[in-house]
Protein backbone atom coordinates (compact mmCIF):
# COMPACT_ATOMS: atom_id res chain seq x y z
CA UNK A 1 0.00 0.00 0.00
CA UNK A 2 1.41 3.36 -1.03
CA UNK A 3 0.73 6.87 0.21
CA UNK A 4 -1.58 8.03 -2.58
CA UNK A 5 -3.63 10.87 -1.04
CA UNK A 6 -2.57 13.73 -3.31
CA UNK A 7 -5.96 15.08 -4.33
CA UNK A 8 -6.84 18.74 -4.66
CA UNK A 9 -8.35 20.58 -1.71
CA UNK A 10 -11.75 20.56 -3.44
CA UNK A 11 -11.85 16.78 -3.87
CA UNK A 12 -14.69 15.01 -2.05
CA UNK A 13 -14.20 11.38 -1.07
CA UNK A 14 -17.12 8.99 -1.03
CA UNK A 15 -15.75 7.45 2.16
CA UNK A 16 -13.08 8.48 4.65
CA UNK A 17 -11.89 5.81 7.11
CA UNK A 18 -9.92 7.01 10.14
CA UNK A 19 -7.55 4.41 11.57
CA UNK A 20 -5.83 1.61 9.63
CA UNK A 21 -5.79 -1.11 12.25
CA UNK A 22 -7.58 -4.39 11.57
CA UNK A 23 -11.08 -2.91 11.78
CA UNK A 24 -10.20 0.14 9.69
CA UNK A 25 -8.49 -1.92 6.98
CA UNK A 26 -11.48 -4.27 6.77
CA UNK A 27 -13.77 -1.26 6.34
CA UNK A 28 -11.55 0.36 3.70
CA UNK A 29 -11.25 -2.88 1.73
CA UNK A 30 -15.01 -3.58 1.91
CA UNK A 31 -15.90 -0.02 0.84
CA UNK A 32 -13.30 -0.33 -1.90
CA UNK A 33 -15.57 -2.94 -3.49
CA UNK A 34 -18.11 -0.17 -4.07
CA UNK A 35 -15.78 2.62 -5.20
CA UNK A 36 -12.11 3.51 -5.52
CA UNK A 37 -12.89 6.96 -4.10
CA UNK A 38 -11.98 5.87 -0.55
CA UNK A 39 -9.43 7.49 1.75
CA UNK A 40 -7.76 5.60 4.61
CA UNK A 41 -6.00 7.76 7.21
CA UNK A 42 -3.33 6.57 9.64
CA UNK A 43 -1.60 8.61 12.34
CA UNK A 44 1.48 6.37 12.45
CA UNK A 45 4.12 5.71 9.81
CA UNK A 46 2.48 2.54 8.50
CA UNK A 47 -0.85 0.75 8.44
CA UNK A 48 -1.86 -2.14 10.68
CA UNK A 49 -2.14 -0.73 14.18
CA UNK A 50 -1.07 -3.26 16.81
CA UNK A 51 -1.20 -6.26 14.50
CA UNK A 52 2.26 -6.08 12.98
CA UNK A 53 4.75 -8.81 13.70
CA UNK A 54 8.23 -8.11 15.08
CA UNK A 55 11.30 -9.37 13.28
CA UNK A 56 14.06 -11.05 15.26
CA UNK A 57 16.84 -13.13 13.66
CA UNK A 58 14.71 -13.84 10.57
CA UNK A 59 11.85 -14.98 12.78
CA UNK A 60 8.39 -13.42 12.86
CA UNK A 61 7.15 -12.79 16.39
CA UNK A 62 3.53 -11.79 17.00
CA UNK A 63 3.18 -8.24 18.29
CA UNK A 64 1.68 -9.00 21.68
CA UNK A 65 -0.62 -11.88 22.60
CA UNK A 66 -2.82 -12.53 19.53
CA UNK A 67 -5.69 -14.66 20.86
CA UNK A 68 -8.94 -15.78 19.22
CA UNK A 69 -11.32 -18.03 21.22
CA UNK A 70 -12.86 -21.00 19.46
CA UNK A 71 -16.49 -19.90 19.40
CA UNK A 72 -19.20 -19.78 16.76
CA UNK A 73 -18.82 -15.99 16.66
CA UNK A 74 -15.07 -16.23 16.11
CA UNK A 75 -15.50 -18.69 13.26
CA UNK A 76 -18.08 -16.39 11.70
CA UNK A 77 -15.70 -13.46 12.07
CA UNK A 78 -12.90 -15.39 10.35
CA UNK A 79 -15.21 -16.42 7.52
CA UNK A 80 -16.17 -12.77 7.04
CA UNK A 81 -12.47 -11.86 6.99
CA UNK A 82 -11.84 -14.49 4.33
CA UNK A 83 -14.43 -12.98 2.02
CA UNK A 84 -13.17 -9.41 2.48
CA UNK A 85 -9.50 -10.30 2.07
CA UNK A 86 -9.98 -12.94 -0.62
CA UNK A 87 -7.74 -15.37 1.28
CA UNK A 88 -8.69 -18.80 2.59
CA UNK A 89 -7.56 -19.96 5.99
CA UNK A 90 -6.93 -23.21 7.79
CA UNK A 91 -7.72 -23.36 11.47
CA UNK A 92 -7.00 -25.69 14.33
CA UNK A 93 -8.90 -25.80 17.61
CA UNK A 94 -6.61 -26.15 20.61
CA UNK A 95 -7.62 -26.94 24.16
CA UNK A 96 -6.23 -24.16 26.32
CA UNK A 97 -8.33 -24.23 29.51
CA UNK A 98 -6.62 -21.73 31.82
CA UNK A 99 -4.27 -22.85 34.56
CA UNK A 100 -3.15 -20.87 37.57
CA UNK A 101 -0.24 -21.37 39.97
CA UNK A 102 -1.29 -22.38 43.47
CA UNK A 103 0.46 -24.23 46.31
CA UNK A 104 3.53 -24.99 44.24
CA UNK A 105 1.99 -26.24 41.00
CA UNK A 106 -0.21 -25.29 38.06
CA UNK A 107 -3.85 -26.10 38.65
CA UNK A 108 -7.09 -25.52 36.71
CA UNK A 109 -8.29 -21.97 37.14
CA UNK A 110 -11.78 -21.94 38.65
CA UNK A 111 -12.41 -18.20 38.89
CA UNK A 112 -11.67 -15.15 40.99
CA UNK A 113 -14.50 -15.66 43.47
CA UNK A 114 -15.61 -12.46 45.15
CA UNK A 115 -12.46 -10.51 44.26
CA UNK A 116 -12.17 -10.20 40.47
CA UNK A 117 -9.60 -7.73 39.15
CA UNK A 118 -10.85 -4.31 38.10
CA UNK A 119 -10.04 -5.15 34.48
CA UNK A 120 -11.89 -8.49 34.57
CA UNK A 121 -13.79 -7.86 31.33
CA UNK A 122 -10.55 -7.32 29.42
CA UNK A 123 -8.87 -10.32 31.02
CA UNK A 124 -11.82 -12.70 30.65
CA UNK A 125 -11.46 -12.61 26.85
CA UNK A 126 -8.31 -14.74 27.17
CA UNK A 127 -9.86 -17.36 29.48
CA UNK A 128 -11.80 -19.37 26.88
CA UNK A 129 -11.38 -23.17 27.14
CA UNK A 130 -10.41 -23.47 23.45
CA UNK A 131 -8.60 -21.15 21.09
CA UNK A 132 -8.13 -21.07 17.34
CA UNK A 133 -4.73 -21.32 15.73
CA UNK A 134 -4.64 -20.16 12.10
CA UNK A 135 -2.19 -20.76 9.29
CA UNK A 136 -2.35 -17.01 8.56
CA UNK A 137 -1.40 -14.73 11.45
CA UNK A 138 -3.10 -11.39 12.22
CA UNK A 139 0.01 -9.73 10.76
CA UNK A 140 -0.68 -11.62 7.53
CA UNK A 141 -4.36 -10.58 7.65
CA UNK A 142 -3.17 -6.99 7.59
CA UNK A 143 -0.92 -7.63 4.59
CA UNK A 144 -3.71 -9.47 2.77
CA UNK A 145 -6.16 -6.62 3.30
CA UNK A 146 -3.67 -3.95 2.32
CA UNK A 147 -2.54 -5.77 -0.80
CA UNK A 148 -5.96 -5.62 -2.44
CA UNK A 149 -6.81 -2.05 -1.39
CA UNK A 150 -6.95 0.39 -4.34
CA UNK A 151 -8.20 3.56 -2.67
CA UNK A 152 -6.08 6.41 -1.30
CA UNK A 153 -3.96 6.02 1.83
CA UNK A 154 -2.18 8.65 3.89
CA UNK A 155 0.12 7.93 6.81
CA UNK A 156 1.26 10.47 9.43
CA UNK A 157 -2.23 11.92 9.16
CA UNK A 158 -3.15 12.73 12.74
CA UNK A 159 -6.84 13.61 12.91
CA UNK A 160 -7.38 16.69 15.04
CA UNK A 161 -11.05 17.50 14.35
CA UNK A 162 -14.20 16.34 12.63
CA UNK A 163 -16.25 19.19 11.14
CA UNK A 164 -20.03 18.96 10.95
CA UNK A 165 -22.96 20.90 9.52
CA UNK A 166 -26.42 20.09 10.84
CA UNK A 167 -26.71 16.29 11.06
CA UNK A 168 -23.74 15.37 8.86
CA UNK A 169 -19.98 15.43 8.96
CA UNK A 170 -18.47 17.37 6.09
CA UNK A 171 -14.72 17.10 6.55
CA UNK A 172 -11.90 16.00 8.77
CA UNK A 173 -8.92 18.11 9.82
CA UNK A 174 -5.53 16.37 9.86
CA UNK A 175 -2.38 17.60 11.57
CA UNK A 176 -4.23 20.75 12.57
CA UNK A 177 -3.93 22.34 9.16
CA UNK A 178 -5.37 20.38 6.24
CA UNK A 179 -9.07 19.72 5.71
CA UNK A 180 -10.22 16.63 3.78
CA UNK A 181 -13.81 16.44 2.58
CA UNK A 182 -16.04 13.40 2.43
CA UNK A 183 -19.60 12.19 1.97
CA UNK A 184 -19.31 9.51 4.65
CA UNK A 185 -16.90 8.85 7.54
CA UNK A 186 -15.90 5.75 9.51
CA UNK A 187 -14.07 6.11 12.82
CA UNK A 188 -11.95 3.03 13.53
CA UNK A 189 -9.72 4.71 16.10
CA UNK A 190 -9.95 5.05 19.87
CA UNK A 191 -13.34 5.87 21.33
CA UNK A 192 -11.79 8.09 23.99
CA UNK A 193 -10.51 10.49 21.29
CA UNK A 194 -14.04 11.43 20.22
CA UNK A 195 -14.43 13.80 23.18
CA UNK A 196 -11.84 16.02 21.49
CA UNK A 197 -12.45 15.23 17.82
CA UNK A 198 -16.21 15.80 17.61
CA UNK A 199 -17.66 19.32 17.62
CA UNK A 200 -19.64 20.56 20.62
CA UNK A 201 -22.84 20.53 18.56
CA UNK A 202 -22.65 16.75 18.18
CA UNK A 203 -21.91 15.54 21.71
CA UNK A 204 -23.98 17.04 24.50
CA UNK A 205 -22.51 17.75 27.92
CA UNK A 206 -23.75 14.45 29.36
CA UNK A 207 -22.18 12.40 26.56
CA UNK A 208 -18.90 14.26 26.93
CA UNK A 209 -18.94 13.68 30.65
CA UNK A 210 -19.43 9.94 30.10
CA UNK A 211 -16.54 9.86 27.63
CA UNK A 212 -14.31 11.78 30.02
CA UNK A 213 -15.12 9.79 33.15
CA UNK A 214 -15.34 6.34 31.59
CA UNK A 215 -12.79 3.73 32.61
CA UNK A 216 -10.17 2.99 29.96
CA UNK A 217 -7.44 0.39 30.14
CA UNK A 218 -3.90 0.30 28.78
CA UNK A 219 -2.47 -3.10 27.89
CA UNK A 220 1.04 -3.92 29.10
CA UNK A 221 2.39 -6.65 26.83
CA UNK A 222 5.55 -8.66 27.42
CA UNK A 223 6.93 -10.88 24.63
CA UNK A 224 9.74 -13.27 25.54
CA UNK A 225 11.92 -15.41 23.28
CA UNK A 226 13.40 -18.26 25.31
CA UNK A 227 16.70 -19.80 24.25
CA UNK A 228 15.43 -23.19 25.44
CA UNK A 229 12.07 -24.93 25.35
CA UNK A 230 10.36 -23.93 28.57
CA UNK A 231 6.97 -25.62 28.43
CA UNK A 232 5.00 -28.00 26.21
CA UNK A 233 1.71 -26.77 27.65
CA UNK A 234 -0.82 -25.17 25.32
CA UNK A 235 -2.90 -23.96 28.25
CA UNK A 236 -3.45 -20.31 29.01
CA UNK A 237 -1.63 -19.30 32.20
CA UNK A 238 -3.43 -16.96 34.58
CA UNK A 239 -0.87 -15.79 37.13
CA UNK A 240 -1.74 -13.67 40.13
CA UNK A 241 1.16 -13.97 42.54
CA UNK A 242 0.87 -13.37 46.26
CA UNK A 243 1.71 -9.70 46.67
CA UNK A 244 -1.00 -7.46 48.07
CA UNK A 245 -1.04 -4.45 45.74
CA UNK A 246 -3.27 -2.71 43.23
CA UNK A 247 -1.68 -4.44 40.25
CA UNK A 248 -3.75 -7.35 39.04
CA UNK A 249 -2.92 -10.68 37.41
CA UNK A 250 -1.34 -11.31 34.04
CA UNK A 251 -2.31 -13.85 31.42
CA UNK A 252 -0.13 -15.53 28.82
CA UNK A 253 0.77 -18.53 26.73
CA UNK A 254 3.80 -20.51 25.62
CA UNK A 255 3.65 -20.86 21.84
CA UNK A 256 4.37 -24.14 20.11
CA UNK A 257 7.97 -24.13 18.81
CA UNK A 258 8.30 -24.35 15.04
CA UNK A 259 10.83 -26.30 13.03
CA UNK A 260 12.06 -23.13 11.33
CA UNK A 261 12.31 -21.00 14.47
CA UNK A 262 15.72 -19.56 15.34
CA UNK A 263 14.94 -19.89 19.04
CA UNK A 264 13.02 -22.83 20.50
CA UNK A 265 10.09 -21.04 22.11
CA UNK A 266 8.17 -17.80 22.50
CA UNK A 267 5.89 -16.85 25.37
CA UNK A 268 3.61 -13.82 25.46
CA UNK A 269 1.97 -12.11 28.43
CA UNK A 270 -0.40 -9.24 29.05
CA UNK A 271 -1.79 -7.30 31.99
CA UNK A 272 -3.80 -4.08 32.19
CA UNK A 273 -3.37 -0.74 33.92
CA UNK A 274 -5.87 2.06 34.36
CA UNK A 275 -5.30 4.54 31.52
CA UNK A 276 -4.67 7.42 33.92
CA UNK A 277 -2.23 5.39 36.01
CA UNK A 278 -0.40 4.37 32.83
CA UNK A 279 0.59 8.01 32.29
CA UNK A 280 3.19 7.47 35.03
CA UNK A 281 6.10 5.39 33.76
CA UNK A 282 6.70 4.10 37.30
CA UNK A 283 3.32 2.34 37.28
CA UNK A 284 4.14 0.60 34.00
CA UNK A 285 7.55 -0.43 35.32
CA UNK A 286 6.02 -1.85 38.50
CA UNK A 287 3.44 -3.79 36.52
CA UNK A 288 6.17 -5.32 34.35
CA UNK A 289 8.18 -6.26 37.44
CA UNK A 290 5.18 -8.00 38.92
CA UNK A 291 4.47 -9.82 35.65
CA UNK A 292 8.03 -11.14 35.60
CA UNK A 293 7.80 -12.21 39.24
CA UNK A 294 4.57 -14.04 38.49
CA UNK A 295 6.09 -15.83 35.50
CA UNK A 296 9.25 -16.78 37.42
CA UNK A 297 7.22 -18.07 40.36
CA UNK A 298 5.15 -20.38 38.14
CA UNK A 299 7.98 -21.36 35.78
CA UNK A 300 11.46 -20.49 37.13
CA UNK A 301 13.24 -21.72 34.00
CA UNK A 302 11.19 -19.33 31.85
CA UNK A 303 13.14 -16.32 33.10
CA UNK A 304 16.60 -17.91 33.24
CA UNK A 305 17.58 -17.82 29.56
CA UNK A 306 15.93 -15.00 27.64
CA UNK A 307 17.25 -14.46 24.12
CA UNK A 308 15.00 -11.52 23.33
CA UNK A 309 12.51 -9.42 25.26
CA UNK A 310 10.01 -6.93 23.90
CA UNK A 311 7.62 -4.61 25.76
CA UNK A 312 4.54 -3.20 24.05
CA UNK A 313 2.33 -0.54 25.62
CA UNK A 314 -1.10 -0.29 23.99
CA UNK A 315 -2.95 2.74 25.40
CA UNK A 316 -6.71 2.94 25.82
CA UNK A 317 -7.58 -0.34 24.12
CA UNK A 318 -10.38 -1.06 26.56
CA UNK A 319 -13.43 1.01 27.43
CA UNK A 320 -16.31 2.16 25.23
CA UNK A 321 -16.88 5.55 26.84
CA UNK A 322 -20.54 4.75 27.44
CA UNK A 323 -21.40 5.68 23.86
CA UNK A 324 -24.78 4.59 22.57
CA UNK A 325 -24.94 3.78 18.86
CA UNK A 326 -28.01 3.63 16.66
CA UNK A 327 -29.06 0.36 15.06
CA UNK A 328 -27.09 1.46 12.00
CA UNK A 329 -23.89 1.75 14.09
CA UNK A 330 -23.87 5.53 13.74
CA UNK A 331 -23.66 8.12 16.46
CA UNK A 332 -27.05 9.70 17.15
CA UNK A 333 -27.24 13.05 15.42
CA UNK A 334 -24.73 12.20 12.70
CA UNK A 335 -26.26 10.17 9.92
CA UNK A 336 -23.02 9.73 7.95
CA UNK A 337 -20.64 8.87 10.80
CA UNK A 338 -20.13 5.17 11.57
CA UNK A 339 -18.09 3.78 14.45
CA UNK A 340 -16.05 0.65 13.81
CA UNK A 341 -13.90 0.68 16.96
CA UNK A 342 -13.63 -2.77 18.52
CA UNK A 343 -14.29 -1.34 22.01
CA UNK A 344 -17.91 -0.70 20.99
CA UNK A 345 -18.66 -4.39 20.49
CA UNK A 346 -19.61 -6.72 23.34
CA UNK A 347 -16.77 -9.01 22.31
CA UNK A 348 -13.22 -7.89 22.93
CA UNK A 349 -9.84 -7.67 21.27
CA UNK A 350 -9.35 -9.34 17.85
CA UNK A 351 -12.84 -10.78 17.90
CA UNK A 352 -14.38 -7.39 18.64
CA UNK A 353 -12.49 -5.93 15.65
CA UNK A 354 -13.87 -8.56 13.28
CA UNK A 355 -17.44 -8.43 14.51
CA UNK A 356 -17.78 -4.65 14.82
CA UNK A 357 -16.40 -4.25 11.31
CA UNK A 358 -18.93 -6.78 10.04
CA UNK A 359 -21.78 -4.91 11.77
CA UNK A 360 -20.72 -1.62 10.20
CA UNK A 361 -20.27 -3.23 6.77
CA UNK A 362 -23.83 -4.53 6.97
CA UNK A 363 -25.12 -1.12 8.08
CA UNK A 364 -23.30 0.63 5.22
CA UNK A 365 -24.47 -1.92 2.63
CA UNK A 366 -20.90 -2.87 1.73
CA UNK A 367 -20.94 -6.31 3.30
CA UNK A 368 -19.47 -8.71 0.75
CA UNK A 369 -21.76 -11.30 -0.78
CA UNK A 370 -21.97 -14.09 1.78
CA UNK A 371 -22.60 -16.58 -1.02
CA UNK A 372 -18.92 -16.06 -1.86
CA UNK A 373 -17.89 -17.23 1.59
CA UNK A 374 -15.77 -20.35 1.62
CA UNK A 375 -16.04 -22.48 4.74
CA UNK A 376 -13.13 -22.45 7.13
CA UNK A 377 -10.91 -25.47 6.72
CA UNK A 378 -10.31 -27.42 9.91
CA UNK A 379 -6.75 -28.67 9.75
CA UNK A 380 -6.29 -32.42 10.08
CA UNK A 381 -2.77 -31.94 11.42
CA UNK A 382 -1.36 -29.41 13.79
CA UNK A 383 -0.58 -26.02 12.27
CA UNK A 384 2.77 -24.55 13.31
CA UNK A 385 2.59 -21.68 15.76
CA UNK A 386 2.65 -18.28 14.10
Amino acid sequence: MQNTAKRSASHVYDYVVVGSGLSGLIMARALNRITDNVLLLEAQDEFGGLNHSVGWQNQEIPNGLRFLPDTELARRGLQFLQVVSGQTMQILSLDCAPLTFETGSLRPFVGFGENPPAFYDELAYFLAPQRLQMDRSPAQWIRDLAEGYTGDFQSRAYVTKYMAAEARLESVMINGQRSLRGQNFVHAGRVQDLQVLLPDSVLNARARQRLTKAKYWTAICLDLVHSEVVSDSLHTHLLNGTTDDEMGPCVGQFLVPTASATAPQISQWVSFVDHEDAQESENIANTLKKMKRQIKRASPQAMEKIAFERILIAPSIGGNGGLQLTGHQTLAGLENFWLSSSALHQQKNLLGCLLQAELVCSAMACHPDESLARPLVDAEVEISAL
